[in-house]
């Protein structure tokens, strides 16, 4: 025989219990923490959800075009990464900001053929990267 401390709504009592009986008496006091601490995560984390607001998905938007969309941002990044600074900078002017050749020299101190080769390279280094990575637009 083994005690086991029990609440009885005035106060705690002991009471003396098969050990049978105290084995489960324990497993079910350490189920009811369980499920109380699981609540209190719960509340806290609605709490905490109230307090900064519900993020509610705009039912306007294709989630599976947006995946892809990031995806490909994702491993354009990536395959901005292998390219030279000078070629980066280069690619990036004349498809972005539509500079000419000739400009893009001006303002890197570069002939135009010159800055034509760092484009013609970059735009290879991407085909060849873009090749392992087959996807639609």
């Amino acid at each position: 025989m083994v005690f086991v401390t029990i609440y009885d709504g005035t106060g705690y009592v002991y009471v003396e219990v098969t050990e049978e009986f105290a084995r489960e008496y324990v497993e079910m006091e350490h189920r009811e923490w369980l499920i109380e601490l699981k609540e209190t995560r719960r509340h806290q984390s609605l709490d905490k959800s109230m307090a900064h607001g519900f993020d509610i998905a705009d039912p306007s938007i294709d989630i599976p075009l947006e995946i892809e969309r990031k995806e490909l941002r994702d491993l354009l990044r990536i395959a901005l990464k292998l390219l030279t600074d000078k070629q980066r900078i280069i690619f990036l002017r004349y498809v972005l900001q539509n500079h000419s050749f000739r400009k893009i020299g001006e303002e890197l101190g570069l002939h135009k053929n010159t800055v034509l080769e760092h484009y013609k390279a970059a735009l290879q280094k991407l085909k060849e990267f873009f090749k392992k990575y087959p996807f639609k637009i």
